[in-house]
């Protein structure tokens, strides 16, 4: 008995690890046989008998990940022709950047006004805001309202192509349709506003009949005057234009309308403030922009509907390319009320546009992060804009840990760079090693797919220990995909503190870790679909012993692995049903967090650091998806390490 008691409380202190790992394989079943006859008794010590790792019931199939990856359709307006030369820009944010959201995406439409890729955010997440040239929308992102094509954003609902409504009660048409005749501009034009007189400041109206009817003076302002007329209105101080305010029985259609200059291909947008004022269940705006020829004709009516306006302000963006034979373009607000007591302003409408492009990529210089450079377009961010993100390692595989996720723990940050076709050229992988609460001399590596000779440079790694063989590129030899190190011992990422856990143990003297920089540059720029997402499949090598990989549950090992050690020990991989680095009761080795992560003291069970981590693995991930946050009730404090600049 007091021979079992030693057992029981060998630890990591006299380098059990060490000496497990070195030890020939024979005489390393035997003595895990032998443990496993004491480990009733005390595979570990557990002196308030609480629930431990082994107790837990995870389903088939969770890989104890804390984020996912969500598909994502972006759909443009067909008013819009992209191509080669007009790509534009969109931004996927955790939120409305006004509140606070991070970026997390950019990236360009393709020739079929489509963005479709994935994007990589918490489980926890449940909804991202989405920017673009024609408008800003929240869109919810939780596993129940996408399915397996993923969130699909369509900004042409609102968007048309029919002429303007004349249509009267009783279902009456009013057509009309004039030719125009082309005008110098008036002197009310300011700024880089295509319309005069945007803002409604000035009291410059004229007035014609229909919507069609031509304008005597181009870049001002024409009332329509057919069903009453609009009109010019001080609101509180700031000056407006309005529909005229309806009585029972009454009823109006019109508009206000101004003649720009166009060519085609010109890429043309219009924004207008609008808001309702009293009943707005029967209220219908648009705002127009229609093209002509030199002659006057028209060669489309693009269009975009606001139904029932609300009483607050907002903004409406229509946005499109002008057609072969344009010679100049109609900006039109128009508005149908069938309700009394109502009335319908607007305020501010801008008028922008042929896009400059100094370097040719096809992204507006006002949104490419690099308007000098035609290989680059777009910065992209993992977790986000500004958080870290972190992966904890357990370095016994295939044997079993003490599951506190602390043998290594890596903060990283990733900042890509797109092109304007969205292949990725360059990254830029910022890490930082935390805490090694190991005796283990390990290295760290990550797998991206992808051809290695595609990749011209990596540069940044830290390789001292002669294991590691590279290719002139700086990618590991021997790979069919691209294996990157960055280092292979991670004590010399963080430096010694006379022990050999650093970070992990309250009574040692704390180490403050570096900041380091990885950076991976492509010859040739490739798909995002091909190399995957960050941080793509991270992994250890345990002790220098290069066959031996430890990877997050569910990922593939590299072409180098120790094929040999799959299904030894503890380790439950199976290939064939694409299991890999999980228990036969499904525990990890490794996981990985998108916030910088406050790992559990040395020898505690991450369970009993994390008072709702149990309920999260044992139902899949589907409750408590955030249990790592730092929320009232989530932690249990003292078995949580804190750098003693925090205490």
């Amino acid at each position: 008995m007091i021979f079992n008691v030693s057992i029981c409380y060998i630890d990591k202190n006299i380098n059990l690890k060490y000496i497990i790992m070195k030890t020939k394989i024979s005489i390393l079943l035997s003595l895990f046989a032998f443990l496993v006859v004491l480990s009733t008794g005390c595979h570990r010590s557990n002196p308030d008998n609480k629930t431990t790792m082994n107790d837990l019931n995870i389903p088939d199939g969770f890989t104890f990940e804390t984020t996912h990856e969500v598909p994502v359709t972006i759909k443009m307006p067909s008013t819009i022709n992209f191509n080669d030369s007009y790509r534009s820009r969109f931004n996927i944010y955790t939120a409305n950047p006004a509140e606070g959201g991070k970026l997390l995406l950019s990236g360009s439409f393709d020739n079929n006004n489509m963005f479709t890729g994935k994007i990589k955010v918490p489980v926890a997440l449940s909804e991202i805001y989405v920017t673009t040239i024609v408008g800003d929308l929240t869109v919810q992102i939780t596993t129940d309202t996408f399915k397996e094509d993923g969130v699909i954003i369509n900004f042409g609902d609102d968007y048309g192509l029919n002429p303007p409504d004349t249509t009267e009660p009783g279902g009456k048409s009013i057509a009309t349709e004039e030719a125009f005749t082309m005008h110098a501009p008036s002197t009310t034009r300011t700024g880089s506003n295509m319309v005069g007189n945007g803002d409604f400041e000035t009291n410059d109206f004229g007035s014609i009949y229909f919507w069609s009817t031509p304008h005597p003076v181009d870049n001002r302002w024409y009332f329509t005057q057919y069903q009453g007329s609009m009109e010019w209105y001080d609101d509180g101080g700031d000056h407006v234009v309005r529909t005229p305010w309806t009585e029972p029985g009454n009823y109006y259609y019109g508009g206000v309308s101004q003649m720009i200059d166009a060519n085609p291909g010109d890429v043309i947008t219009l924004s207008a403030d609008i808001k309702s004022v009293g009943s707005k269940n029967r209220l219908y705006s648009w705002i127009y922009l229609i093209p002509r020829t030199a002659n006057g004709s028209i060669l489309a009516y693009y269009n975009l509907t606001y139904y029932h306006p609300s009483s607050a302000w907002t903004t409406k963006t229509l946005v499109a390319t002008m057609p072969s034979g344009t010679a100049s373009c109609q900006v039109l607000v128009w508005t149908n009320d069938y309700t009394a007591n109502a009335a319908v302003y607007v305020d501010n409408v801008v008028v922008t546009g042929p896009i400059t492009d100094s370097d040719g990529d096809g992204v507006d210089d006002d949104l490419d992060d690099y308007p000098n450079d035609p290989s680059m377009a777009f910065n992209v961010y993992y977790p986000n804009e500004n958080d870290w993100g972190t992966l904890a390692y357990e370095d016994l595989w295939p044997g079993e840990g003490d599951y506190d996720f602390n043998d290594l723990v890596l903060d990283y940050h990733f900042k890509s760079i797109l092109n304007s076709s969205n292949q990725l050229v360059k990254y830029y992988m910022d890490y930082s090693t935390r805490a090694v609460g190991a005796s283990l001399i390990n290295g760290f590596g990550l797998m991206m797919g992808g051809d290695p000779t595609n990749i011209a440079s990596v540069t940044g790694t830290q390789l001292t220990e002669n294991y590691i063989s590279l290719t002139s590129n700086g990618t590991e030899n021997n790979q069919t995909n691209s294996v990157i190190f960055l280092f292979d011992n991670a004590f010399n990422t963080i430096g010694a503190s006379g022990s050999q856990f650093i970070n992990t143990k309250p009574d040692v003297a704390y180490v403050d870790p570096d900041t380091n920089q990885l950076v991976v540059t492509y010859s040739t720029p490739t798909s995002t679909d091909v190399t995957g997402t960050a941080p793509y499949n991270p992994f250890i090598v345990v002790d220098r012993d290069r066959g031996k990989e430890v990877h997050l549950a569910g990922e593939e090992p590299t072409d180098l692995a120790d094929n040999a050690l799959f299904g030894t020990w503890i380790d439950d991989s199976n290939p064939a049903t694409g299991k890999w680095y999980q228990t036969a009761n499904n525990l990890p080795w490794a996981i990985d967090l998108p916030v910088s992560f406050d790992y559990p003291v040395e020898q505690v069970e991450i369970l009993n650091a994390y008072n709702h981590f149990r309920e999260w693995a044992e139902s899949g991930g589907s409750v408590y998806t955030d249990w790592y946050e730092d929320n009232t009730g989530y932690r249990v404090q003292e078995n949580i390490y804190t750098p003693p600049a925090s205490k």
